[in-house]
């Protein structure tokens, strides 16, 4: 138990930097089984005199525990404080870098403005005047055509005095609606009575039928439209 007991009290001295002694001497009159601290340094700090070891174990421990440690006087004089270690200068943190400044990007370039489409020429409309540069049908009709398509043909037909043989009736094989636009005509259609057409006046004849014009006036050109269906 003995020991046990040192090395307890050893670790507690260990603890407060101390070193812990023990006399082992077994002479008459002399320290046997007492006990003494002493610093790092070797100078004593408690139960060292003169003639050797003076502290029991119990007086080690209770002054370790802070509890008889104005009871003793060793000849080394009390315990003096360990001078407290200057406290660490704290780094000197450095400086946080200075963000750069960000460089504002470069204005894009303006587009460049697309060029106008030129505008399309407007086409041209090729009017006609169907009274324009008539011919002269004196002699014979004269017959312009105007237009053809497939099943559809346009004509202008100029008369002057012209009239249909009663012999030779005039037959075709297409449809035709035909108007006065110029003059006056007698127009009859196989066992029908005599038609006098003025401008403006329009019949249709079935194909296949026979017609005669009866007379055209003679003081003036007379001026028909002609279109044959089919």
């Amino acid at each position: 138990m003995a020991d046990e007991r040192d090395e307890a009290l050893r670790a507690m001295a260990l603890h407060r930097g101390l070193k812990l002694r023990k006399s082992r001497r077994r002479k008459a009159g002399g320290d046997f089984g007492l006990y003494g601290l002493e610093d790092a340094s070797g100078n004593a700090v408690l139960g060292i005199g003169k003639a050797g070891l003076e502290a029991t174990g119990e007086e080690i421990e209770a002054w370790l525990r802070d509890a008889a440690r104005s009871t003793w006087k060793s000849s080394a004089g009390t315990v003096k404080a360990r001078p407290k270690p200057p406290p660490k200068a704290e780094p000197t943190p450095e400086p946080e870098p200075v963000p750069e400044p960000k460089l504002k990007p470069a204005p894009e370039p303006a587009p460049k403005p697309k060029p106008k489409p030129k505008p399309k020429p407007k086409p041209k409309l090729d009017v006609g005047n169907l009274f324009a540069k008539l011919p002269t049908a004196k002699r014979a009709e004269a017959f312009t055509a105007l237009l053809e398509r497939p099943g559809v043909r346009i004509e202008r037909i100029v008369s002057q005095g012209q009239a249909t043989p009663e012999d030779e009736p005039m037959v075709q094989e297409q449809e035709e609606w035909v108007v006065l636009l110029q003059g006056e005509a007698g127009i009859r259609i196989e066992d029908s009575a005599v038609a006098i057409l003025r401008p403006g006046d329009h019949l249709m004849i079935a194909a296949g039928q026979m017609h005669w014009v009866t007379y055209t006036a003679k003081d003036e050109p007379t001026v028909w439209l002609a279109v044959h269906i089919g």
